[in-house]
């Protein structure tokens, strides 16, 4: 009896919801109308459209997106129905289960809402009837949901979101000045007052897929526009609002015809293996790339993958510059046009001799073409003072004469339209008497990666980089009686040793690490590495992290990093008096996570 009055309500609710997608997918193909060209050309042979049929054209769209915004909230109810009638029908047999078992009470009667009067065997068959043919209808809405949602991506495609909100308290004590000290102006150095700041981060990512072979990338950050290798902004200047601008864009291919190919352009995230020592995690480069990665299932190699990277960094103007003597210098006209970038290239392959024990290891080769164009420049607040060599060409009266001055121009003018300047505000690099930038910079970069897995919630990290430049130069400098001598240059290394010790992926997650790391003076191009040290090369810096994951979406974390500069004030091509300062500098930053 009880099984009978089961099925019934079964065979209502199937036959409702069948009614309800019939007449759901009826409307749908009456009401929808097929697309139409949006566009003012008209096709060959044919007069343009008026503005009232443009207008007619705008409505029928209109209407369109109406009706899919309909069919959306259809499918929604559907859905609900179908997750009601599948718990009814769980609710019935839990507790037909209940009276069937020994010593159990009896049944409560169904309510009244729900009973269904007493039928013969004739009755039973109309009955069996009718829930064959609501489960027709309900196989055909089901097909009809189908179908719609596949419009639906036709039109939208697959979009996903994500981002992430960090706040951060930092602090900064032991900063120096290189100038006379105030007590012994035979000394250099003066000690700064210690800094303290609130900054954000606020990212939102935007991720979808065109067909099976295509995918695309949008973020949107904040930070200063003119400071590539930071996304905070600091909570100052009278409160007024923040940067927002575009950090991330791409298209990429993955054909299937080639498996494990992927070719991608655009403004996106590094796509080879580093650590900050070469390239901060904030950098976003631009121009393309192109990866292949094989991956093996029978031995302990279980990767092994190729990169390759096409991305410049400069666009300048073509130049126009005259000699002395008021002819065109070619050379000087090729040198102040010529692009900058980035070209590398990078193997690497992941090991796995055990389930908890895996090895990276990768070597890398980045040219950074054009380098010696770059002229360094100091910033003071708002202004970069940019060093400029004037010609006056000789007259009739007097020879030519030669002016070199410092010239003070806004800091936006390195992001604001043409004005391809070529300049690096914020280069530690040996610098020639000219103030050109020493050295050319093609990296060897080495990295090996151990993941010791053993313990789920304490696995360890290891990682170990060394980086040499290849093309270290003899820095000028002034001598005697105006005449300009060498010093040797043997600044062309970088070392970075990192311990991490736990995770935070999941609620009460703890995670330590420790970094050593040490760049001599020209072993990387500074305007792209490590920002968070006092400076990007010339130093020694320990960093110490403590994370805690109090929600798998919310991590606080505390990072101190200590900065020491092993040459002085004045760095290893410069003379820093006996007896200056040199104390060093500690950077505290607290910060905390969301995620969504």
């Amino acid at each position: 009896m009880f099984r009978s009055k089961a099925l019934r309500i079964l065979s209502l609710f199937l036959l409702c919801l069948g009614l309800a997608h019939s007449d759901a997918a009826q409307t749908a193909t009456t009401t929808v109308r097929p697309a139409v060209n949006t566009s003012n050309a008209a096709p060959d042979g044919q007069p343009p459209l008026s503005a009232s049929e443009l207008d007619e054209v705008r409505r029928q769209l209109r209407e369109q997106q109406q009706e899919l915004e309909r069919l959306r909230s259809t499918i929604t109810q559907q859905s609900q129905l179908i997750e009601k009638l599948r718990q009814r029908v769980e609710q019935t047999a839990q507790q037909q289960q209940d009276a069937t078992a020994p010593g159990a009470a009896k049944p409560t009667e169904i309510a009244s809402t729900d009973a269904l009067p007493a039928v013969d065997a004739e009755s039973n068959s109309g009955s069996t009837g009718q829930k064959t043919q609501a489960d027709d209808r309900l196989k055909s809405a089901e097909e009809q949901i189908k179908k719609t949602s596949e419009a639906l991506a036709r039109q939208l495609g697959s979009i996903t979101f994500s981002g992430d909100l960090r706040l951060r308290y930092e602090a900064t004590y032991g900063q120096l000045n290189a100038t006379a000290n105030s007590d012994n102006p035979a000394i250099l150095g003066n000690e700064l007052s210690a800094r303290n700041r609130f900054r954000i981060r606020a990212r939102l990512n935007i991720r979808g897929r065109i067909g099976s072979e295509f995918d695309w990338g949008l973020r949107l950050a904040t930070g200063s526009f003119a400071d590539n290798i930071s996304t905070n902004q600091t909570l100052t200047d009278f409160y007024n609002r923040k940067p927002f601008g575009l950090d991330n864009v791409y298209v990429a291919w993955t054909p299937k015809r080639m498996p494990g190919l992927r070719l991608q352009g655009g403004k996106f995230d590094v796509p080879w293996i580093r650590t900050e020592m070469t390239i901060d995690n904030d950098l976003t480069v631009e121009g393309f790339s192109e990866t292949y990665s094989r991956v093996f299932k029978s031995s302990a190699l279980k990767n092994l993958t190729f990169v390759a990277w096409q991305l410049p960094f400069l666009e300048r103007n073509s130049a126009f510059v005259r000699s002395a003597n008021g002819t065109v210098n070619v050379d000087e006209s090729r040198r102040a046009g010529r692009d900058l970038a980035l070209y590398g290239a990078q193997l690497y392959a992941r090991f796995e001799p055990s389930s908890t024990v895996a090895l990276t290891l990768s070597v890398a080769d980045l040219y950074f073409n054009g380098t010696q164009f770059i002229s360094p420049v100091q910033v003071f607040g708002a202004n970069l003072q940019l060093p400029i060599t004037i010609v006056i060409p000789a007259t009739a009266t007097a020879p030519a004469q030669t002016v070199t001055a410092q010239v003070s121009i806004p800091r936006d003018l390195l992001v604001a339209g043409n004005a391809n300047l070529g300049v690096s505000i914020a280069s530690n690099n040996a610098t020639n008497r000219d103030g050109r930038l020493s050295s050319g910079y093609n990296l060897i970069d080495l990295i090996g990666r151990l993941d010791l897995t053993h313990s789920k919630r304490f696995p360890v990290t290891l990682l170990l980089n060394f980086v040499t430049n290849t093309q270290t130069r003899d820095v000028s400098v002034a001598g005697p009686g105006g005449s300009t001598r060498f010093l040797p240059n043997n600044e062309s290394n970088g070392y970075w040793a990192e311990l991490q010790v736990g995770k935070t992926r999941e609620r009460g997650d703890f995670i330590f690490g420790y970094t050593f790391l040490r760049i001599e003076k020209d072993a990387v191009l500074t305007p792209f590495n490590f920002s968070d040290v006092a400076q990007q090369s010339d130093m020694r810096a320990h960093r110490f992290v403590f994370g805690y994951a109090a929600d798998p979406r919310v991590v606080l974390s505390l990072t101190g990093i200590v900065t020491q500069r092993p040459n002085g004030l004045l760095g290893v091509f410069g003379t820093t008096p006996p007896g200056s300062l040199n104390t060093p500098t500690t950077r505290l930053q607290f910060d905390t996570i969301f995620r969504f």
